[in-house]
């Protein structure tokens, strides 16, 4: 067997030489994604990431880090021409070919033929190299198979159940929809009530759900000439507003940089739009040309399949469309965007223009839920028309379509082919969600949660409210991190810290679940959060600028005995560690967690098992929530956990997009006491204008509620040398909320998430470091041993 090195080494070794594409096998860049012997598992949907957009977003931004003197230019054609391969399917069952040889896949589908058409003559390939940096294997073959399109059509063995779930799922969403009626889940249907099939993209480790089998290649039935009545397309993105193809906005993006014409065609147009449109009337050949293929996610929460509702005709699939558009108004928007800013990343552009919120890039009518909108304002049908026609003819000497079409046909072939989708567009449409008025503020979240979880709970229930939370509270390198704990031992789970949305399904699943310690040890627990909260204090470098969550979904509440330690630690966190706030999903009541949070009500939330993913996602959503509400806490490096640092002025740097908001707390802590007069200055450092307002009664203060001044290049000063009393316990804590207002879009710091975030600095002048914590038992170990004579 070829050692692990050597696997690492094949795949390291995509990226240091230009990699041809072929139509007769796997690339052999590529080979050891379909090895099962290699990587075991990553073959199946179940054993990657799911389907997000954050999961690309993310493997994008990696590869960005990764190679930073290469541009956005360069990296999405290297990212295309090292790792997207289409029309790749399984030949045989699994096992049947000696792998030491080879592997049981090959270029089999019709989407090859297009797609080595475009990486061979329509996108330059760049002769630079692309270092993968620290992507496992298995990651980088996830991303392959996140942006290589194909459709695996051979029969399974769960069709009676997916098959005709989804059909009559679909039907009943789409009637609703045209009746007025809002769908439940979203404008895309969900298979119900499918079982989940637990995945892990590191180990290979894969474990199935007991008496259930494996949606693709494990569930593979017969012999390939059997063809699924819902066959499962790859290469597929869920989107809040319509699955997507994610290698077709890729290409649409390095065309976009990459612009030129070839043999009459626009390199934009042949590689998106004009190009699927074409390919299914040179497939098709008739004047009855079928266009568009809806289906269903087996998940939103965990989207791994999508399984499609016809199983003929499938060159031009609704992703396919939505890919392709947005791809193409990508490519004919790109000159504009760089001129405004040269330095755009491909991450950046994926992130504006697919957001939950009221963004689009550089312009909040240019996002994914204005497709329509869109095609109107940059796709001229005379265009259009004429670039489909072109590409016809190369595309028909590439490919092998089973008949041979005469080039006088390619007219008539175009406009049956643009009549077709333009009928198909417009119903495609109205089942999409579109977009709706929001005025509301855009809240970014930045917060360092801790989640220590009892594995007595289901693991299909936290594993998908987890996922939820975790896809909406900005886990990346410009938000949030995490670190998930054994309730019981307080063993890691996952990485410390991660701000890598990708270690949460490569590190916690099913059989992760199965080994960890049942149970919830609140000692244990508050022991382990007391040690990182002071960690975090009595780091020199630490200001904060995110909030700490300690997040317990405990199985059991709290004794008597455990209230009455649980009592003594709220007192020392709220004296010594007052950045720390504890939020609780479990079960009982609220009141049952009164020892933990100071207002149950608002931070405990109760949990029941659960199956409907609903609600789950409610209780998902319900989190989400109030981790946004707690405030980003502002801490005076020196100080330590002891509070006996000397007077002193220190800075926090943040950012801000326009119509975000980003609220603040600051513990008199770090202000009580001090030198001379004490300041707080905020400044806004010449990248557009922010709006401060200031409070000591409201949490999230606004124009209605606090004092607000508007910022330009301009520094705001407020003495606060008089803002408390005699004790730090009867002192408010200082709140800040900094809106966006305008931009000069010229934001170039490593840690701005696009181009026109707002710089500011918020500053604490001569300010000193306090703490009343000296009436209190502080040491942990004397607190422990009371607790223990306590059961006694």
């Amino acid at each position: 067997m070829i050692p692990k090195e050597a696997i690492v080494l094949s795949l390291v070794l995509v990226g240091l030489s230009p990699v041809l594409s072929q139509t007769n096998g796997v690339r052999q860049n590529l080979i050891q994604c379909y090895n099962s012997s290699y990587l075991p598992e990553i073959q199946i949907a179940d054993g990657r990431p799911p389907a997000t957009l954050n999961i690309l977003i993310e493997f994008i931004r990696r590869l960005e880090d990764n190679n930073p003197t290469i541009t956005s230019r360069e990296l999405s054609a290297l990212i295309l021409h090292r790792l997207r391969q289409d029309g790749i399917m399984g030949t045989r069952s699994t096992g049947v070919t000696d792998l030491r040889f080879g592997v049981p896949f090959s270029t089999k589908r019709l989407e090859a033929y297009k797609s080595t058409l475009i990486l061979q003559r329509f996108l330059t390939n760049i002769t630079v190299d692309l270092n993968f940096g620290d992507l496992e294997p298995a990651e980088v073959c996830s991303l392959h198979f996140l942006i290589s399109s194909t459709v695996e059509n051979r029969v399974r063995s769960d069709e009676t159940t997916t098959c005709s779930r989804s059909s009559r799922y679909t039907s009943r969403i789409f009637r609703r929809k045209r009746e007025g009626e809002e769908p439940p889940v979203t404008e895309e249907p969900v298979i119900p009530d499918l079982p989940e099939v637990d995945g892990n993209s590191g180990d290979g480790n894969v474990e199935v759900v007991e008496g259930v089998e494996g949606f693709g290649v494990r569930s593979i039935l017969g012999s390939t000439s059997d063809v699924s009545q819902c066959p499962i397309e790859l290469g597929v993105v869920y989107t809040n507003h319509g699955t997507i193809k994610a290698g077709q906005v890729l290409v649409g993006i390095a065309t976009g940089f990459n612009a030129e014409t070839v043999s009459g065609s626009d390199n934009r147009y042949a590689s998106t739009i004009a190009g699927e449109i074409a390919e299914a009337a040179l497939a098709q050949a008739t004047t009855t040309i079928v266009i568009g293929a809806s289906g269903g996610w087996n998940s939103t929460l965990n989207p791994r399949y999508f399984f499609l509702q016809r199983n003929t005709q499938l060159q031009t699939t609704d992703a396919e469309i939505r890919g392709s558009l947005d791809g193409l108004y990508m490519a004919l928007r790109l000159d504009s965007w760089r001129s405004q800013f040269s330095d755009i990343k491909v991450s950046q552009i994926l992130d504006l223009y697919y957001a939950s919120y009221q963004r689009g890039v550089f312009d909040e009518s240019f996002r994914s839920c204005n497709r329509s909108l869109l095609y109107t304002e940059l796709v001229d049908p005379e265009t259009l028309r004429a670039q489909i026609q072109a590409f016809m003819g190369p595309l028909d000497d590439a490919s092998q379509y089973g008949q041979t079409v005469s080039s006088a046909a390619y007219e008539e072939l175009t406009t049956a082919a643009l009549s077709s989708f333009n009928s198909y567009f417009t119903q495609m449409n109205t089942n999409d969600l579109a977009c709706t008025p929001d005025n509301s503020n855009i809240e970014r979240v930045a917060t360092d949660l801790l989640i220590f979880l009892d594995t007595s709970w289901n693991y299909n229930t936290v594993q998908s409210i987890l996922s939820y939370v975790l896809d909406n509270i900005d886990v990346n390198r410009f938000g949030s991190r995490y670190t998930i704990f054994n309730g019981q031992d307080g063993t890691n789970v996952t990485s410390n810290n991660t701000n890598n949305i990708l270690d949460f399904y490569k590190q916690y699943n099913q059989t992760v679940h199965t080994r960890l310690s049942n149970g919830f040890s609140y000692t244990r627990v508050i022991e382990i959060i007391e040690t990182i909260g002071r960690a975090k204090l009595d780091n020199n470098t630490y200001d904060g600028a995110e909030s700490t969550i300690a997040l317990l979904i405990p199985r059991t509440t709290p004794t008597a005995s455990d209230n009455t330690f649980l009592t003594q630690r709220r007192e020392i966190f709220r004296q010594s560690i007052p950045d720390v706030t504890f939020l609780v999903l479990g079960t009982g009541t609220q009141n049952d967690y009164s020892s933990i949070v100071n207002t149950p009500s608002r931070e405990v939330l109760i949990l029941t098992e659960s199956t409907n993913e609903e609600t789950l996602k409610q209780f998902g959503q319900n989190l989400v929530e109030r981790i946004q509400n707690v405030p980003r806490s502002i801490i005076n490096p020196s100080c330590g956990s002891a509070f006996t640092g000397s007077s002193n002025t220190f800075s926090v740097t943040d950012f801000v997009e326009p119509r975000g908001v980003n609220y603040y707390r600051i513990s008199p802590n770090y202000f009580f006491t001090g030198d001379g007069t004490r300041n707080l200055r905020i400044t806004e450092n010449s990248y557009g204008s922010i709006d401060v307002c200031i409070s000591r009664e409201q949490i999230r203060p606004n124009n209605q509620t606090g004092d607000c001044e508007t910022l330009r290049s301009q520094v705001r000063t407020i003495d606060i040398s008089g803002y408390c009393g005699e004790t730090v316990t009867g002192c408010s804590p200082i709140f800040i909320s900094v809106f966006g207002n305008t931009t000069q879009t010229r934001c170039t710091d490593n840690l701005c998430r696009f181009p026109d975030n707002v710089k500011y600095t918020i500053t604490l002048e001569n300010v000193g470091c306090a703490s009343s914590a000296f009436r209190i038992l502080s040491n942990f170990l004397v607190v422990a041993l009371l607790f223990s004579l306590l059961r006694f």
